[in-house]
């Protein structure tokens, strides 16, 4: 566990500087709704969460004739941010997929990249679009194995189209002019149901 949520990590790409929010998340004002955010202004976006053993446990969105296909739990920050860092942990648990995710500042907010973990491996990922019009494009993968069952820390920073991704000792990184564009929300996902994440951290930044 991260001993001081309040103390930014060792940056590659930037300096960190304000802190946005931090959540240990476990308390159960610790995640509210869209009309409600939580105590540090965290809130589900779909799916569902709730605390379970002091940290946020995810809950896909079953199948419906609005998303035949379901969708991954989502909770995220409202920001007004370009560069950042993100810091916390994760335990995948018997979800399949987790993890960090950008949308920029678009009403509605469009994906703009996402770091993803499965049990296998981590990949980085730019984005457009939102819903059935969702693109995405893999810039660079690893195959790696992460253990379900143990917390894994991460450390997610974006710097003008520079994105870097550090799950425990492997770090990933990636650059494309989409990562650039004005952030509005920031947040974590879990596909599934089974995951959770705690002593999370998000601050603003600049380039180093």
């Amino acid at each position: 566990m991260f001993a001081d949520t309040l103390t930014p990590p060792a940056a590659k790409l930037v300096k960190p500087g304000k802190l946005i929010a931090t959540e240990k998340f476990d308390q159960e004002d610790s995640i509210g709704t869209q009309k409600k955010r939580g105590a540090t202004g965290w809130a589900t976006v779909l799916g569902d969460w709730k605390i379970v053993d002091g940290a946020a446990y995810g809950m896909s969105e079953p199948p419906s004739e609005k998303r035949p296909k379901g969708h991954a739990a989502g909770c995220d920050q409202l920001v007004d941010l370009n560069d950042f860092v993100i810091s916390g942990e994760f335990k995948l648990g018997d979800s399949h997929q987790v993890g960090v995710i950008t949308r920029d500042a678009n009403q509605p907010p469009l994906h703009l990249g996402r770091v993803l973990i499965t049990k296998k491996s981590i990949w980085i990922q730019k984005m457009t679009g939102i819903a059935k019009e969702t693109r995405s494009e893999v810039l660079t993968k690893i195959d790696v194995p992460i253990d379900t069952n143990t917390w894994h820390k991460f450390v997610v920073e974006v710097q003008g189209g520079h994105f870097c991704a550090r799950i425990d000792d492997h770090v990933l990184q990636a650059k494309h002019p989409r990562f650039a564009d004005h952030k509005g929300r920031i947040g974590f996902i879990a596909a599934g149901e089974g995951a959770q994440f705690r002593n999370v951290s998000l601050w603003e930044a600049t380039k180093k």
